[in-house]
């Protein structure tokens, strides 16, 4: 079978090429670059093949193009396109672990994972592949791969793989339930209980303008999240969260539901803000925060090759944790 075109990160994106196999026979172009390049809608990919910055064997192509295996699929994404060319080699990176296999990271507010919608080169993800390949030896048998995902604004603990076959372990070690995960956050108000559980199935909102976001829905997928009040604070209370299953947005969704929705939240507690509008939140020294107080707080697992307990642990946040009393 024909493989695809590895895309290297580590290097400012300008050009992509695709080949396709056979598994893709007959399917539309534009189908199958919305699944090969997702931070780009099909709008955007269909505009690109009008204005022929998408090319199949050389030639100018129609979105409904079928695709027959062989054929090389050339797309341009370089300044022209609207794309930034740099990549920030100077993010700090707070490693937590590395290894032959894996690496941890202590992901700072801010930070994009992994290239999506207009950040294309300027990700954590483009980073660790610039740094892999500067390396004269770098740990692992490939290039850093992303296990699991945190938001641009949520801070704290993320894995990545450096390894195919122990990705796939620790993939499959979130799918199980296996992972022990914490978070945590600040939200609005107090809660009436110390400890609780939200047991509320969660799907897509299907009455919202914004693709991404999530709601309590009856005929929703499982969803159930523990909490601990570890601080109240009056006008807000700091929270640990323990997600029991892993359902985007799960912990900001179940955090509004039971009315103490995270402070700075864009798209929870209020209804469908701008996504790009900040609403910060002022506290009463002044200090202001600008994005979700949501942070990922630890991971406890075996590791996929030693099997030894791994508890990997990020305090809170500096921003956050500038919030709460002193004596904290």
């Amino acid at each position: 079978m024909i493989q695809r075109m590895a895309r290297d990160i580590g290097s400012p994106l300008t050009h992509i090429e695709i080949c396709v196999t056979d598994e893709d026979n007959g399917m539309r172009l534009d189908h199958l670059l919305t699944r090969e390049l997702p931070w780009r809608s099909r709008a955007d990919l269909q505009r690109r093949i009008r204005e022929r910055l998408i090319l199949v064997d050389g030639q100018a192509a129609r979105p409904a193009q079928r695709m027959q295996p062989g054929m090389r699929i050339n797309v341009e994404v370089g300044e022209a396109a609207g794309v930034a060319s740099d990549i920030p080699l100077d993010m700090p990176l707070n490693f937590l672990h590395e290894d032959p296999w894996m690496m941890v990271l202590n992901k700072t507010a801010g930070t994009v994972v992994h290239p999506v919608g207009r950040y294309v080169n300027d990700t954590l993800l483009n980073v660790l592949h610039a740094r892999h390949a500067r390396e004269p030896k770098p740990p692992g048998n490939c290039a850093p791969m992303i296990v699991h995902r945190l938001d641009k604004d949520t801070s704290g603990v993320l894995v990545f793989a450096t390894d195919p076959d122990v990705r796939k372990i620790i993939g499959l070690a979130f799918e199980t339930r296996r992972m022990r995960k914490t978070y945590l956050a600040l939200v609005h108000g107090e809660p009436a209980n110390d400890k609780g559980e939200i047991d509320l199935p969660i799907g897509s909102d299907t009455n919202s303008a914004i693709r991404q976001k999530m709601a309590v829905m009856q005929d929703g997928r499982l969803a159930l999240t523990r909490y601990e009040t570890l601080l109240r604070c009056g006008t807000f209370s700091l929270l640990r969260f323990l997600p029991l299953t892993g359902r985007q947005h799960q912990i900001r969704v179940h955090a509004e539901a039971f009315g103490h929705p995270l402070l700075c939240d864009r798209l929870y507690g209020v209804p469908d803000p701008d996504p790009e509008q900040s609403q910060p939140f002022t506290h009463r020294s002044g200090l202001i925060l600008e994005r979700q107080a949501l942070h990922a707080e630890s991971l406890r697992f075996p590791h996929p090759i030693s099997k030894a307990e791994l508890h990997l642990y990020a305090p809170l946040a500096p921003d956050l944790a500038a919030l709460l009393p002193s004596s904290h």
